[in-house]
């Protein structure tokens, strides 16, 4: 007999195939292999008692206050610890309290399902203003670079013709087509339309249509939905949208010290837009946190960081912190230096709930997915 004392990463159900125990076993297992931690904001006492008591019912533990015992303060904080047969469990006993408790039921009844896989997103700027000058093309090297980004098989490829750099002003909806036409003109002639899903990253009504009738598949729309017409153009041509959060607009767009729970911000921004585009018949949605865009660095790192609160939309989740000025506020460094900073945020970003990663450095990403694959599917 021999022990180990393995990662508790570890996939449980790898493990299983070689255990082989009963498969009602192992599903029943299965739910208690990882803690959940749900925190609680400005609970009422007198619900916190309750929870309390029907949390350690279960085997689960809540932490809250120390004087929510004694009734001397009439809210606190709190945090729910338990596993997801013990969430289970408190759904039920939650849904019949009241106090606020049958909120709190339904908010355990969402799912928070980590994808399994991640998929890239490369990125191509017809610009001569973007923050890092190495994802910028122009017409003589655009399909160079193109045909250079598909043979590494990212499933997604992003093309611009407008910077969104902090401080950046619109060109204009006529110059940004004049950018993008030849290049749009020459995707849909050659066919590579075919071999990835190209979005378009633009709110301009007229070159995201443009794009549609050239086989992009993608609306990349940094705006926040401020244009509900970009919504009506995803239904119509029944493509998919991405929705990205952003404080004001790029030329004046500075960080928001009043973000007190940029978690919950986030929340009610989505939940807001995402019924504009339920509405409009939108059936396939990307979320993005929008990284930067008027978020302090530490406001960055918090959304990474528990990205994982925003799959209860059951929307896949798009991560684009490549090379930004987030990574420069922890290691000073220059656009062109920021590679490692870059893979470190969107593993952590895909180990916390990111399915699509947007990068300007395809082939590293590649690399790192690959070995991180790898790793995952190791049972031993």
């Amino acid at each position: 007999m021999t022990f180990l004392k393995l990662n508790e990463n570890t996939d449980f159900n790898e493990l299983c195939k070689i255990i082989a125990p009963e498969k009602i076993g192992q599903k029943i297992m299965q739910k208690k292999t990882k803690i959940h931690f749900i925190y609680i904001k400005n609970i009422r006492t007198a619900a916190a008692n309750i929870l309390k008591q029907d949390a350690l019912r279960v085997g689960a533990e809540l932490v809250t206050h120390k004087e929510v015992i004694t009734a001397k303060i009439s809210h606190s904080n709190a945090l729910l610890m338990a596993t997801y047969e013990q969430l289970e469990k408190l759904v039920k006993k939650e849904a019949m309290q009241d106090f606020g408790l049958k909120n709190l039921a339904l908010f355990f009844k969402k799912q928070f399902i980590k994808p399994k896989s991640v998929k890239l997103m490369a990125v191509l700027n017809i610009n001569e203003d973007s923050f890092n000058p190495k994802s910028r093309v122009n017409e003589a090297n655009f399909e160079k670079r193109l045909e250079e980004f598909l043979e590494l098989k990212p499933e997604f490829i992003d093309i611009g013709a407008v910077s969104s750099r902090p401080g950046s002003v619109y060109c204009g909806a006529k110059e940004e087509f004049e950018r993008l036409k030849k290049s749009l003109d020459l995707i849909y002639a050659k066919n590579y339309h075919k071999k990835a899903i190209f979005s378009l990253d633009s709110f301009d009504e007229y070159s995201v249509e443009y794009a549609l009738n050239k086989g992009f598949k993608l609306i990349n729309d940094i705006s926040g939905l401020k244009n509900e017409n970009l919504a009506k153009l995803a239904s119509k041509y029944k493509v998919s949208y991405c929705l990205m959060h952003i404080q004001n607009e790029p030329y004046n767009m500075q960080e928001n010290p009043h973000y007190e729970d940029i978690l919950n911000e986030l929340s009610e921004f989505f939940t807001q837009k995402l019924e504009i585009l339920e509405k409009y018949g939108v059936k396939q949605s990307i979320l993005d946190v929008g990284i930067g865009f008027g978020k302090s660095a530490k406001h960055n790192m918090i959304l990474i960081k528990h990205l994982e609160h925003f799959l209860q939309f059951n929307k896949p989740l798009l991560i684009g912190a490549s090379r930004k000025s987030v990574i420069n506020a922890y290691f000073k460094s220059e656009v062109e230096d920021r590679l490692a900073g870059s893979l470190y945020l969107h593993l952590k970003a895909f180990e916390n709930g990111a399915s699509i990663i947007r990068t300007h450095d395809l082939y590293e990403h590649k690399q790192m997915f690959k070995l991180q694959k790898a790793m995952e599917e190791l049972s031993l």
